[in-house]
């Protein structure tokens, strides 16, 4: 039987500039954070960064690579709860598509929906309102 935690947020669409405010929201929990920005700029004091880049580095996985992602998040979650935010959707409809990326945006929901840790996608103006529309149906 699913758990829900009492202050479980869910899942949520939010605007790109309010990831600084989720990142120290409640800073003792763990943060999973898939992102374009390079480890060395976040705080990692609870935040574990899933870096997108297409550079051969240690700390990157390439944007081709969703189910990677997908494992590496599922690995975290099994650790325990957290929130998981999606800071680089814009990045991966545009190298992945974007029917694959939001199946891929769907399968992390349900991921942090089994892990009883809530789920953030970040969205800038650039996503029009056709697929905004889906992804809040997907996300929320």
């Amino acid at each position: 039987m699913l758990r829900i935690r009492p202050t479980y947020e869910g899942s949520r669409v939010v605007d790109y500039r309010r990831l600084n405010e989720l990142l120290q929201r409640n800073k003792r929990r763990r943060k999973l954070l898939i992102t374009r920005k390079p480890p060395v700029e976040l705080d990692k004091h609870n935040v574990h960064p899933i870096w997108v880049a297409k550079i051969p580095h240690p700390n990157a996985v390439s944007p081709s690579r969703l189910h990677a992602i997908e494992q590496m998040v599922w690995e975290q979650l099994q650790q325990g709860e957290a929130d998981v935010i999606l800071d680089a959707i814009e990045y991966l409809m545009i190298e992945n598509g974007v029917e694959p990326t939001l199946r891929f945006v769907s399968k992390l929901r349900d991921m942090a929906l089994l892990a009883n840790s809530d789920f953030y996608v970040t969205i800038s103006d650039g996503i029009d309102d056709r697929v905004r529309n889906i992804l809040r149906r997907i996300v929320e």
